[in-house]
């Protein structure tokens, strides 16, 4: 079984039992936009179950607060939450959700902690959102940044136009990465990889992540995000950027760079999970131009 970053993810996310479990990936690969499935929108009001709701929370209820809004961050990063917030005249929540059925956002403001934890009843009806800017939380990159940088280095037997299109085309992406990936070249344009095709869009890789910015042929720039297992970190992002050098015209060095990291112990394991993954991506990118595409069928 070949180390890569997709048993790596595998092996840190779920444990290394997981690993069996998606031997057979290779045959159901799909992109991202085949696999989600219509959606509708659904407004739901979070009512206090007392007048004087919440100007009067306990300690306790203060600690369901806070779980109440890692849950609905979870379900943002998931694409399930569209927006959440208080209002504070009428002193009531609002949540936009995004799913497949009303049955399923039932089910996500039935389990949703301040509603199990008694504190709000819910009102939920269909809506459709027709407009909605880009926003972009303010939690989205780490609020303190370290001056670590991850760079590798490493020499590709093949023309920078074939090592470009490797890593901008989704095609290319399956060829040396993972058998499941969705790229758009274009600012903003996901920069999505797959590893667990049986989870829930949100644990299966790198959902959410955007390219930053690209100069054709010459740099890529993109943002990563972390492995489910580092649940405290996952919805942050580092920024990767890649440089192609020409060397002659059947080779190409590529000069890889990770920033933007945040600061604590979770930011240390991290950097040093993807300093050993990085490394077998890349040797999985000069295999695939020394002896051909990956063949995922075995894993």
């Amino acid at each position: 079984m070949k180390c890569t970053l997709r048993i790596l993810f595998i092996i840190a996310s779920f444990g290394i039992s997981a690993v069996a479990a998606t031997a057979d990936e290779g045959d159901t690969a799909m992109s991202a936009s085949s696999d989600r499935p219509q959606t509708k929108h659904y407004l739901v009001r979070l009512l206090g179950t007392r007048p004087t709701w919440p100007d009067d929370q306990t300690p306790a209820e203060e600690q369901t607060m806070s779980a109440h809004f890692e849950y609905l961050r979870d379900l943002t990063a998931k694409g399930k939450v569209l927006m959440a917030g208080p209002c504070f005249d009428a002193k009531f929540g609002l949540v936009v959700l995004n799913v497949e059925s009303e049955a399923e956002a039932r089910q996500i403001m039935d389990n949703e902690p301040s509603v199990t934890g008694g504190l709000h009843t819910y009102e939920l009806g269909e809506m459709l959102v027709s407009l909605m800017a880009n926003y972009i939380p303010p939690d989205r990159y780490p609020s303190e940044i370290s001056a670590k940088s991850l760079n590798k280095d490493v020499t590709i037997p093949a023309p920078v136009s074939d090592v470009w299109r490797a890593w901008t085309t989704t095609e290319g992406l399956k060829s040396f990465f993972s058998p499941n990936a969705h790229v758009e070249l274009r600012p903003g344009g996901p920069f999505e990889i797959y590893f667990l095709m049986d989870q829930p869009y949100g644990l299966r890789g790198s959902e959410g992540c955007k390219i930053l910015s690209f100069i054709p042929e010459k740099m890529l720039s993109f943002e990563w995000n972390a492995p489910p297992s580092f649940a405290d970190i996952r919805w942050q992002h580092t920024q990767v950027i890649i440089f192609f050098h020409p060397v002659s015209a059947n080779e190409t060095r590529i000069e890889f760079i990770q920033r933007g990291w945040g600061v604590g112990e979770s930011w240390d394991n991290l950097y040093d999970y993807f300093d050993r993954a990085w490394g077998y991506v890349l040797g999985n990118l000069k295999e695939r131009f020394e002896k051909g595409p990956l063949d995922w069928s075995g894993e």
